[in-house]
């Protein structure tokens, strides 16, 4: 059975800001996937910014210390004024069976 748990986070994340994180570690036998979760981080009404964010999942190779690692982007699409924002990212793991 796989596990869910939060890998990394960014506190301010300016408009149309692409962000990123390498994350290795991972077994040629494991299957990974990832979700983001955005909020407001600046000092307007929460109703005046339309929080929106973007994953993508970039390039996945070998890592230096012979584990899978993976390249995760999150971009701010927020539109409003100050659309500054902080994002959670969550990763679900499993080891694949045989």
């Amino acid at each position: 059975m796989g596990a869910a748990n939060k890998v990394y986070e960014w506190t301010h994340i300016a408009p149309n800001e692409t962000v990123g994180v390498w994350i290795h570690g991972y077994g040629t036998d494991e299957f990974v996937t990832y979700s983001i979760t955005a909020a407001l981080s600046s000092n307007v009404p929460p109703g005046a910014v339309d929080v929106k964010a973007q994953l993508t999942i970039g390039d996945t190779g070998p890592h230096v210390d012979g584990t899978v690692g993976r390249l995760l982007n999150v971009t701010n699409h927020s539109v409003g004024p100050q659309p500054y924002i902080s994002c959670q990212l969550a990763r679900f793991r499993q080891t694949l069976g045989t």
